[in-house]
């Protein structure tokens, strides 16, 4: 989603963009620790390839919004593509080791500990934030067919998500949580790319209730999944 189709949005909706940048949740990634220039930097540039995508990101856009000089950008970054790696890298894949990978690393109930997170997401997003889409698959689907090195940055980030649900489904089999008539890793990817497509369908919708219905749709097929089921 370009800049000009949120304000495009911004003005079907009758809401000022400014509006829709300060409340994005997607935003919330990387507000938690914003106390040097660096960060400021990396908020920024959050920001704009958000809402920009990362080719249409402007350098002088991000050096405004943080409220800083271009020496100082270029102190702590040498180019824009280093600034999109270090997102990759820090804001990312802390994003999805906080709110993923650590729930399921500990549970031997993978279907209650989706479905919580899932409830989770659902509670806080708004029709604005389903249609500027999930940071990480926008990227994944505007930079890694051209650009290697993000490329493996993602597939790192989808690898190790598949990798701890796999682990999560295989304890949850053993625990007696979760049907052993399953495949954990055939079950696990199956969960990745539904949880990928309902972001999708949901943006392309700009609808926060098509979300809500996708996941409602996958926590009923999870529930089949218990033995006593």
């Amino acid at each position: 989603m370009t800049y000009q189709s949120v304000g495009m949005y911004a003005r079907i909706m009758n809401i000022e963009v400014e509006a829709i940048i300060d409340r994005n949740w997607w935003t919330t990634w990387c507000t938690g620790d914003v106390q040097n220039t660096r960060q400021k930097i990396l908020l920024a540039a959050f920001k704009e390839i958000h809402f920009n995508g990362y080719q249409a990101a402007s350098i002088q856009s991000i050096i405004n919004q943080a409220g800083i000089t271009k020496g100082a950008l270029y102190h702590h970054f040498n180019s824009k593509h280093e600034m999109l790696v270090a997102l990759m890298e820090e804001v990312h894949t802390q994003y999805v080791e906080n709110t993923f990978i650590k729930p399921m690393e500990v549970t031997d109930d993978p279907i209650s500990a989706l479905t919580q997170t899932m409830h989770a997401i659902k509670d806080k997003m708004s029709d604005e934030d389903v249609a500027l889409g999930c940071p990480l698959d926008n990227i994944a689907q505007e930079m890694a067919p051209i650009d290697e090195e993000i490329q493996a940055i993602v597939d790192r980030l989808y690898k190790r998500k598949q990798q701890v649900m796999v682990a999560a489904f295989e304890r949850g089999q053993a625990a007696g949580n979760v049907t052993k008539d399953i495949s954990a890793e055939s079950i696990s990817l199956m969960i990745r790319a539904t949880l990928q497509g309902c972001m999708g369908i949901a943006k392309s919708a700009r609808s926060v209730d098509a979300l809500i219905q996708c996941g409602m749709g996958l926590i009923h097929y999870l529930e089949q999944l218990r033995p006593d089921h």
